[in-house]
């Protein structure tokens, strides 16, 4: 009776899904299947290939990291030559070079467009900000990308530590101290992600990390397991594969996992296990993030799997030959760099020497020199073939390397190249910027879960002044994604940016020299119209007030013909356009504008880019002071001709001006045409 319970039991329990089983259980499985992903990894030499890649990235063209950096020598005695020179890294390091030497920028979008959302993207991006550069995100970023170079992919985890950051209160039942908590980044190697390997894309519902830890550090958070956890493994000692250089120095660090499911049909809460081994458990709860926090950027993919594609793969069997050539040339010159003679067997010859170190060969034969030093032109022809053809591989060109070709010697045709160079590498990039956003996108998103009590940051004001702010994520709850603008490739160059400079230059639109120079240094045009974002977004802001029957201030500073087109839309709504009391305000406010047209001193107008308007009643004229520029090649101008025809004797501004004085008519310009200040030229008609 009991044999066939047993086996049901067996059976429904074989039949569970394994993120459903118990914590014990659940954190056995895991461990199995990253034994079963590595073992995948290793059938498939992708673990070898990767372990090349470091060691070639570092120098190490030989099993040991330390014999990789010097002119080693070998054969029975000694005779051979072995000289790497490492085109692989220098390469390498250029693509990390041009990925990521201009910061990106990350700009927070609302869901919607109404004044307060507009305005908390504001905030975001200061906060955004504030992770870039005071907590080390973008060094995070920048790893990240560099393993992706190396290795094929790279990654970065993120965690909402809630012991963390500054303490604002005590608990009054156990005294301990509560915490605001803070966002922390950590990045991860191919060697500590683990994920369904038999997945054709990188599309996971769970994804399992390693981390190391002190040991010391866990016994003090669980002292109930401090026996478990003082008889685990240090890092050094246990079996596994991770980036690191031999050592047999003592540790406290131990291996730490973490298991994130995501919430899905069959796990409708998702999952969250941190765990050492199968039987210390630390944590086991509901997934706390909406996604999945384990960020991967790879160059490319290999198709049909999860795993990353570089082209420094390619590039490595390339390098082989390049130290195989290198060290042909080396042996070969120390072979036979000193000077040997041949001399006929039998010869008859005497040595002498006179004062002044000089020698007298005497003798029936002549002595003749061996040239045994000349390599074949053909080794230094394919030589540089082989370098070229890494540099073709890879996209990075010779003008990137700074060693451009004889036939470039134009500043344009240098920045042309390079920005070539920049967009071969588009796949890398798209894969960077979407790890900006992934990564960007959920810090948004962790601190409108998790940032309930007021945190004090550091945001860059005007000027690049620091200016302390509080902020909770409520403040923040209308953003809803993170986008990257990483801006064109010319831009991204020496040569790019002075050829932009100099062309807003030429076109009049830089106004300052630190404008040019700051186009010069960046490449970046978002400070130059940084006044006219706030005048659009002061006029939205107060498009909605009047939408509330609320009365809006107009400032005499206001560029106040913007500010009428622009309120015209709050009257462009027909269902708008039905409230007498809407159509009121709007109307009152745009009254306001046109007052302070009239009122406001004309020089302070003038000065702000806007003209005057003359007081109701009366009729347009110059401003006092202001005499009209005579029309070209000596003809008369518009408005004398326009004056002439009137039946008057005007031929300058003096004369207008006098006039204008004996008529006691206030002197202001004419109103300009309704949507555009155009200049009136000789051949334009002006109406009567």
């Amino acid at each position: 009776m009991d044999t066939p319970n047993i086996s049901v039991d067996k059976k429904q329990q074989d039949a569970e899904y394994f993120a459903k089983k118990k914590a014990e259980d659940c954190a056995g499985v895991l461990l199995s299947k990253g034994e079963s992903f590595f073992n995948l990894l290793r059938a498939n030499a992708y673990l070898e290939k990767m372990s090349r890649m470091w060691r070639a990235y570092h120098g190490a063209y030989s099993n040991d990291l330390g014999y990789g950096h010097r002119v080693e020598f070998s054969g029975e005695q000694g005779e051979l030559v072995q000289l790497p020179v490492n085109h692989f890294r220098n390469i390498a390091y250029h693509i990390y070079t041009m990925l990521t030497a201009n910061r990106p920028i990350m700009e927070a979008r609302a869901v919607n467009t109404d004044y307060k959302s507009l305005a908390q993207t504001y905030i975001a991006n200061g906060v955004l900000d504030y992770y870039m550069r005071e907590k080390h995100l973008e060094d995070a970023i920048k790893k990240a990308a560099e393993m992706a170079i190396v290795l094929g992919s790279g990654f970065i985890k993120l965690d909402w530590n809630a012991t963390a950051g500054e303490a604002y209160d005590v608990d009054p039942e156990t005294g301990e101290f509560m915490y605001e908590g803070e966002l922390e980044f950590t990045n991860l190697s191919p060697f500590d992600v683990v994920v369904d390997g038999t997945k054709e894309t990188w599309s996971n519902e769970w994804v399992l990390t390693r981390s190391f830890q002190n040991r010391y550090n866990l016994i003090a958070k669980y002292p109930e397991l401090t026996d478990k956890l003082l008889g685990v493994k240090p890092k050094n000692q246990s079996a596994v594969y991770r980036l690191a250089v031999f050592s047999n120095d003592d540790t406290d660090d131990i291996p730490v996992y973490e298991f994130y499911h995501k919430r899905t049909e069959a796990m409708p809460d998702g999952r969250y296990m941190l765990f050492v081994d199968a039987d210390i458990v630390l944590l086991d709860t509901k997934m706390p993030y909406r996604v999945l926090p384990v960020f991967r950027i790879v160059p490319s993919e290999i198709l049909g799997t999860p795993y990353g594609y570089t082209p420094m793969y390619d590039i490595f069997p390339i390098q082989e030959g390049i130290n195989s050539l290198y060290s042909t040339i080396m042996t070969n010159q120390n072979a036979f760099g000193v000077q040997n003679l041949f001399v006929p067997r039998g010869a008859d010859l005497q040595l002498s020497s006179l004062d002044g170190a000089m020698n007298i060969v005497e003798g029936n034969t002549k002595p003749e020199p061996l040239n045994l030093t000349q390599t074949p032109t053909e080794v230094f022809n394919f030589l540089n073939m082989l370098i070229q053809s890494a540099e073709t591989i890879s996209g990075v060109n010779s003008v990137t390397r700074g060693n451009p070709e004889a036939s470039l010697r134009s500043g344009n045709a240098l920045a042309l190249v390079q920005s070539m160079s920049l967009q071969y590498m588009s796949g890398l990039q798209q894969s960077y910027v979407k790890l900006i956003e992934d990564v960007g996108t959920a810090i948004i998103q962790m601190l409108k879960d998790f940032a309930t009590t007021p945190k004090v940051i550091a945001l860059v004001g005007k000027n690049n002044r620091p200016l302390l702010k509080e902020f909770t994520g409520e403040q923040i709850s209308a953003i809803n994604r993170v986008v990257v603008d990483v801006g064109n490739p010319l831009s991204r160059t020496t040569a790019g940016r002075v050829q932009m400079a100099e062309q807003l230059l030429q076109m009049q639109l830089i106004k300052s020299p630190e404008q040019y120079f700051q186009i010069l240094n960046t490449g970046k045009l978002e400070t130059m119209f940084e006044g006219e974002m706030n005048e659009l977004l002061l006029i939205k802001s107060e498009n909605e007030q009047m939408l509330e029957g609320k009365d809006v201030i107009v400032s005499p500073l206001d560029k106040h013909r913007l500010h009428i087109n622009e309120h015209k839309a709050v009257l462009s709504d027909p269902d708008f356009r039905r409230d007498p009391d809407l159509v009121k305000v709007a109307l009152d406010h745009i009254e306001k504008h046109l007052n302070a047209l009239r009122e406001t001193d004309p020089s302070l107008l003038l000065l702000v880019g806007e003209q005057p308007l003359p007081p109701l009643g009366q009729e347009a004229g110059p401003i006092p002071g202001q005499q009209l520029p005579p029309a070209p090649g000596g003809q008369q101008s518009p408005m004398d001709q326009l004056l002439a025809s009137q039946g008057g004797n005007v031929s300058s501004g003096e004369t207008i001006k006098a006039q204008g004085e004996a008529m006691q008519v206030p002197q202001v310009p004419t109103p300009p045409p309704p949507f555009e200040n155009l200049p009136v030229t000789a051949n334009q008609v002006v109406p009567q």
